[in-house]
């Protein structure tokens, strides 16, 4: 029996109401921008990644001045180096680094003392034993080098790329993704073949997709059999997205990151209705 999307309606309701607190807010109309409290209450992502602050921040600082470049390989290190900072405030003191020649000695010297120096939003893991900016320092430094024979094989998919910079030390799925889907939006990878079919589930991803079909967030595991399973119910929603009942076709079109992405938040919204506290309270700036 093929399996259903029981809370497909839910999964995209929430969705289009995240994308309306937007709408509203860019409107200037004032705080809260909804009635939902748990949006109200609590931070969540946009739909699109490319609406948060830190990417637009990125995109027009450091990614759209490279693209106009085309160097793929100055690319690819300046979006690795400020992913692992991932903090606006880190990348302007470093600006002119990620832009140009990187030298981790100038980094240092402008970072020490600057806390704090890397992004809340999620873990980073930079070595054992060193303060994070020394630990995200010597991973810049241990990585840079390997681009020079990944970058030029990289082009036909996304997978691929996300695989290979899983060889540079400490560089794990979580962070390859940010970073491939940023360079979905560069001449790296923009041809890619599967921007509509592969997205990296990761835990919350699972947990949303098992919210989807059942309400349970464990229904499914990280096994490569399920992985394939998930990722088929995946297109499916996507393909549901292209239909105006589910996400009004005026609004910017989803690719299967938006799903994934999703996916995480619809995890998190199910859990607050469920009583639990999430991590982080929303402060309206």
């Amino acid at each position: 029996m093929a399996i259903q999307l029981t809370h497909a309606d839910h999964f995209f309701s929430t969705a289009r109401e995240r994308y309306q607190i937007k709408l509203r807010r860019d409107a200037g109309q004032p705080f809260p921008w909804t009635n939902d409290p748990i949006f109200r209450d609590w931070s969540f992502t946009n739909v699109h990644r490319e609406d948060d602050r830190t990417t637009k921040w990125f995109r027009e600082q450091i990614r759209d001045p490279l693209n106009a470049i085309g160097d793929k390989r100055k690319i690819v290190e300046a979006t690795m180096a400020f992913r692992w900072f991932n903090r606006i405030s880190t990348g302007e003191l470093i600006l002119d680094l990620l832009v140009g020649q990187w030298d981790s000695a100038v980094a240092r010297q402008r970072l020490t003392g600057v806390n704090p120096v890397v992004t809340g939003a999620y873990i980073i893991k930079a070595g054992d034993g060193v303060s994070k900016l020394e630990g995200i320092l010597e991973c810049i430094d241990n990585g840079i080098p390997h681009l020079n024979t990944m970058v030029p094989r990289w082009g036909g998919t996304l997978r691929d790329a996300w695989k290979d910079l899983q060889r540079i030390h400490f560089l794990g799925g979580f962070m390859a993704y940010e970073i491939v889907t940023d360079l979905r939006h560069t001449p790296v990878l923009e041809k890619a073949n599967d921007i509509m079919t592969w997205g990296n589930l990761g835990p919350g991803a699972i947990r949303g997709i098992g919210r989807v079909v059942s309400g349970d967030p464990e229904q499914f595991a990280n096994s490569a059999t399920q992985q394939r399973m998930m990722l088929d119910l995946m297109s499916v929603l996507l393909q549901l997205s292209k239909d105006q009942m589910y996400w009004p076709q005026q609004w910017p079109a989803w690719e299967m990151h938006e799903v994934e992405m999703w996916l995480c938040e619809y995890c998190k919204y199910c859990n607050a209705q469920d009583g639990m506290r999430l991590t982080r309270r929303y402060k309206p700036s």
